[in-house]
């Protein structure tokens, strides 16, 4: 797990192709740009609207590959939240966050319970080329990737959840946050 924490700790947002990854409505080519202004934490409308925009990467309980990448970067953002004071937008991101955060734990959680492909070595292994969209990625190409079952590879398919958990954690180590 050290290697692990050392991965997201070293992770910058331009280290993740998020225009090869699908979300439940498309891309997560936005991403980059939608952290940043949650990050920045200024205008309540333009956060709320990053947050619908990026929470993509979950739906209906289902993870989507950026999902383990966006919580690492949710996680710092919720971190420098709540060590904000006098923001009403930073407190009602933090208790965004939090809420999410318990929310994904229970999925996570529950997809362990159930039968599985075997986890990946690393994290960034879920970045392998196999995993991603081909460089040149149109909506039609998605549309039709989504009418396949397998959109997401099995042997995928757990690792999102099991990485989304373990970027979790660090949440509940640093803010002993119950989840």
């Amino acid at each position: 797990m050290d290697s692990f924490k050392e991965y997201i700790k070293s992770l910058n947002i331009e280290d993740i192709p998020w225009h090869r990854m699908i979300t439940a409505y498309g891309t997560a080519e936005n991403y980059p740009e939608l952290f940043g202004i949650l990050n920045e934490m200024r205008d309540l409308d333009a956060v709320k609207q990053a947050w619908d925009d990026i929470s993509n990467f979950e739906h209906q309980c289902t993870m989507f590959p950026p999902a383990p990448f966006a919580v690492v970067f949710l996680v710092r953002i919720f971190k420098k939240a709540v060590n904000i004071s006098n923001n009403p937008i930073a407190e009602w991101l933090a208790h965004k966050l939090a809420s999410e955060f318990r929310y994904y734990a229970e999925i996570c959680s529950d997809a362990e319970k159930t039968e599985h492909a075997e986890k990946l070595p690393n994290l960034a292994d879920t970045l392998n080329d196999k995993y991603l969209l081909p460089e040149e990625s149109d909506e039609e190409y998605i549309e039709i990737l989504f009418e396949n079952e397998d959109a997401i590879p099995p042997e995928l398919f757990y690792n999102l959840y099991y990485y989304t958990k373990a970027a979790l954690a660090e949440v509940t180590e640093i803010h002993d946050t119950s989840f």
